[in-house]
């Protein structure tokens, strides 16, 4: 298990030939050409020339037969730039398991030495080349998708000289010193140096992230989905960007033909039919071969009167609708209600059965949370296709209000795909990407929704604001990594966010990410306390099946269990919160009744 944080930016004789590309077309170019750029136009020309099983077959050997010298240049040398002052000395490690050294990396002249690097789970071999003063390219990790990518150090030549390094790209480098200790990647900050040549250690080094594996990745690399986009909206999808008594928001997909969209809506007992124009955007997946482009749709509804069944459609005239749903806004005052979370969903079908269950066994619930890793990797639009597919119609009915987990937001290259999947509230804290961190109130009860992937005391400003101004009798955050497990040790989340919980009397933390179930007691100041009324209650779910093997005690615990599915119900009446968890038969597994 890893905890991530923010990136700081930024067929061997295969019988085909190049003369396949030409008359392919190419566009001019007309500023310089960028690893991005290349690795589109290079795409683009494999879709018309290629059949899906041939794509499979590609090596990497091959592959560089078909970039153009000018493409293959920027691919050696555009990956990774800065200029430093003085002549230097440039160490690039490079992973020993990675079957194919990168292209570019001899033939520039880098030279492998003697010397090795290792961390807690890798060893690298150490590559070198000396570089005068100006500028310093460096070619992409491989074509490959090779996950632990190369990361460098740099030392002046001359002993004596102060080494400045500026301008970098990507932008905002981040630097440590070489040696022990050291991190390198920073979607996994705590995988430190364990080994360091005393001639490295001391020297700059430059982090990364592991998600720039993915940059130039084309070995394996094409994907289809299973539920292609056509011209009829799909996977509709309720949420809330705003108040839950007169808005709701609506998403849906469409293939890349429909032009535009709109919502019509109703209330359930009138003739007087609403409009309103959706919000087009056009999503990529570039390596999703048989749907590479979609249009998704977000259209809000507002004015609308609380505590009201509503009917919609989603759509176009020219396209067709999709058949009628319903939904209904928050009552005006406190009148009870009742919600459904789950752990980990990983778009798996175990899951999507059980939340199929869920809509026919609680037809009361007024919403539905998840807490993190809704796919297993999340800038593949194809696992989103599953998930959305494995839910049916549910959330078609019910807001689904998520946060996002380490899938999601895969190897530090961020949540872009998923923050376009859902229109989130946009009240979360300074300098961290909207709807990822929100806060919203439904009747009684505050839901602190917490991306836990972002920096952790970022954050802890925002928290205590929200805690602190609000009025709500129930109090709740949801965030993907557990404050307490066997697994993994989150003691910055228990000093930072944990302590604002004992200060302003949180009563349940939701979590996810070790694939087992856990209620904890009554906690505060990190020890057990014998009341709700003193302390917070910390849970822990899983809507797959568990992979826990080892089983030590925690003395925390109330109640565990090694794996799922199991899903959350809760309900609120005023001053009762009745909280159950329940198999995906609908067998009560946990209960516990609080009264304030």
């Amino acid at each position: 298990m890893i905890k991530i944080n923010r990136w700081i930016p930024a067929l061997t004789g295969l019988l085909l030939t190049a003369a396949v590309f030409q008359g392919c077309g190419r566009p001019e170019k007309t500023k310089p050409l960028t690893v991005s750029a290349v690795m589109d136009d290079l795409v683009t020309r494999l879709y018309s020339s290629f059949s899906a099983g041939e794509m499979d077959t590609l090596s990497q050997e091959y592959l560089l037969t078909l970039f153009t010298p000018e493409e293959r240049q920027v691919l050696s040398t555009q990956y990774w730039t800065f200029e430093v002052n003085v002549p230097v000395t440039v160490s690039l490690m490079r992973h020993e398991k990675q079957e194919t050294v990168p292209f570019w990396l001899e033939a520039s002249g880098f030279r492998k030495t003697e010397m090795i690097v290792k961390n807690e789970s890798y060893t690298y071999e150490v590559w070198q080349k000396d570089f005068p003063k100006g500028r310093v390219e460096l070619g992409v990790n491989g074509l490959d998708k090779h996950r632990p990518v190369y990361f460098i150090s740099v030392a002046p030549q001359a002993t004596g000289d102060s080494l400045e390094i500026a301008p970098v790209f990507p932008e905002n480098q981040h630097f440590e010193t070489m040696g022990p200790g050291a991190f390198t990647y920073h979607d996994w900050d705590e995988l430190r140096l364990t080994e360091v040549p005393e001639a490295l250690t001391g020297q700059v080094l430059f982090t990364t992230i592991r998600g720039r594996a993915r940059e130039a990745h084309l070995i394996g690399a094409f994907r289809d989905t299973p539920y292609p986009s056509g011209n009829l909206p799909d996977q509709v999808l309720l949420t809330w960007s705003d108040d839950p008594k007169t808005t709701m928001d609506v998403q849906w997909r469409s293939n890349d033909r429909v032009a535009a969209g709109e919502v019509q809506y109703w209330q359930a007992d009138s003739d007087d039919t609403l409009s309103v124009s959706a919000f087009l955007y056009k999503m990529e997946d570039r390596l999703l071969r048989n749907d590479r482009y979609i249009h998704r749709f977000t259209g809000h509804m507002t004015q609308l009167e609380p505590g009201m069944l509503y009917g919609y459609r989603v759509g176009s005239v020219s396209d067709g609708w999709s058949a009628p749903a319903t939904f209904r806004t928050e009552a005006a005052a406190p009148a009870g209600f009742s919600f459904i979370w789950f752990g980990d969903t990983h778009r798996s079908p175990v899951y999507g059965e059980m939340v199929r269950k869920t809509f026919e066994r609680h037809p009361e619930v007024s919403f539905y949370q998840i807490a993190g890793d809704l796919v297993s990797t999340g800038l593949y639009r194809d696992e989103w296709d599953r998930l959305f597919e494995y839910s049916g119609q549910v959330y078609a009915h019910k807001p689904l209000m998520p946060i996002p987990g380490n899938h999601d937001n895969q190897d530090g290259l961020g949540a872009w795909m998923y923050r376009e999947m859902f229109s989130l509230p946009a009240n979360g804290p300074d300098g961290i990407p909207e709807e990822l961190t929100y806060a919203y109130t439904y009747q009684n009860a505050l839901f602190l929704m917490i991306d836990g992937t972002q920096p952790v005391a970022e954050q802890s400003a925002w928290i205590e604001k929200q805690l602190a101004g609000s009025a709500a009798r129930w109090k709740f955050a949801m965030f993907h990594f557990p404050p307490y497990n066997f697994e993994e040790d989150y003691s910055e989340i228990r000093k930072e966010w944990c302590s604002l919980f004992d200060k302003y009397h949180v009563d349940m933390v939701m979590s996810g990410h070790m694939h087992y179930y856990l209620r904890t007691r009554p906690m505060h100041t990190e020890k057990p306390v014998s009341s709700p009324a003193d302390g917070t209650i910390y849970t822990m779910s899983i809507s797959i099946e568990g992979k826990q093997e080892h089983w030590p005690d925690e003395a925390y615990a109330v109640i565990r269990y090694k794996g799922g599915p199991l899903y959350q119900h809760i309900s609120i009446q005023d001053h009762t919160m009745t909280y159950y968890c329940y198999n995906a038969d609908g067998q009560v597994m946990d209960h516990i009744t609080i009264s304030k």
